[in-house]
């Protein structure tokens, strides 16, 4: 009896090891497949491509499959010999690169990086609120939310702004956005009492003094001042400004003058060695003529 104990101890012992083998060998290939896409997030490169659905080829492909699936290859040319087995051995359901896989994944990781965020905003204890709706390319409306503080760091204090979310909206009226970003900041962890600024464009919506979005937020928090955002009274500026002729006119002349050397390969090289000379006179690193952003009004 004895020895029928501890054969079947000596079993378990196996299984549970061979588990845990398992568990850390599946561990390391979810981490070569997040520091991928990990690393095309910091590039900015795309994970998708034309055709990227099935089980990853080992074999370059004729069509664009996509710069994951391309790192993923590079990477086992490398020497990554546990993601070479993973790839040729897995089901087809496992293989964790499928598309649903991958936004897990990114979510998960824009989760993590939010927490950050939220927890170097708390360290700091005060912020400022920047926000704005703006409509998408799938045409569905947006809050996005930034928040502006200071961060400290081994270097000293740095005054930092971080994109935090996206919220989805359908009622734009100033009570209704005030209330989003209410919920939103509470959601994040984010002290409300510790707001003490707000920046917004000139919508009445926004900036109204009695219903806009910066009036009801300060109704309730006094010490969130609002502050209209400068580039965007800059660009009314300009806009109010090439309401009159001779400006407007001036534009039209510097428009036409960088899109004179532009058009020309040969006016261009001459326009360089001019600012070459230039540079040394005037001591200004200038290489080109910048193209001003028009004025929609």
């Amino acid at each position: 009896m004895r020895v029928t104990e501890g054969q079947q101890k000596d079993v378990q012992l196996l299984l549970q090891n061979r588990s845990n083998e398992e568990v850390q060998k599946n561990r390391k290939i979810l981490t070569t497949i997040i520091e991928t896409i990990v690393f095309c997030g910091r590039q900015e490169l795309s994970l998708r491509g034309h055709r990227d659905s099935g089980k990853l080829s080992l074999t370059e492909q004729k069509y664009n499959d996509g710069n994951l699936r391309a790192l993923l290859r590079y990477r086992i040319r490398g020497g990554d010999l546990n993601l070479q087995d993973h790839i040729i051995n897995a089901n087809a359901n496992a293989t964790y690169i499928s598309s649903d896989i991958q936004n897990e994944l990114i979510s998960i990781i824009a989760s993590h990086v939010q927490s950050l965020i939220v927890k170097k905003i708390e360290k700091s204890k005060f912020y400022s609120v920047l926000a704005d709706e703006t409509t998408d390319i799938s045409r569905i409306e947006q809050f996005s939310l930034c928040i502006r503080y200071v961060d400290e760091d081994e270097d000293g204090m740095k005054l930092r702004e971080d994109f935090l979310t996206f919220v989805p909206v359908h009622d734009l009226t100033g009570a209704a956005l005030a209330s989003t970003l209410k919920e939103t900041l509470v959601s994040l962890g984010l002290n409300l009492n510790n707001l003490r600024g707000q920046g917004y464009d000139g919508a009445s919506a926004m900036r109204g003094s009695f219903r806009g979005v910066q009036s009801i937020i300060r109704e309730a928090y006094p010490t969130a001042v609002y502050t209209h955002c400068a580039s965007h009274c800059l660009n009314l500026c300009l806009s109010d400004a090439s309401k009159v002729t001779s400006i407007r006119n001036a534009f039209g002349t510097i428009s036409e003058v960088c899109t004179f050397f532009r058009r020309s390969a040969k006016r261009s090289n001459i326009l360089k060695n001019r600012l070459k000379v230039l540079k040394e006179e005037l001591n200004k690193n200038v290489t080109t003529l910048i193209k001003y952003c028009g004025l929609d009004g």
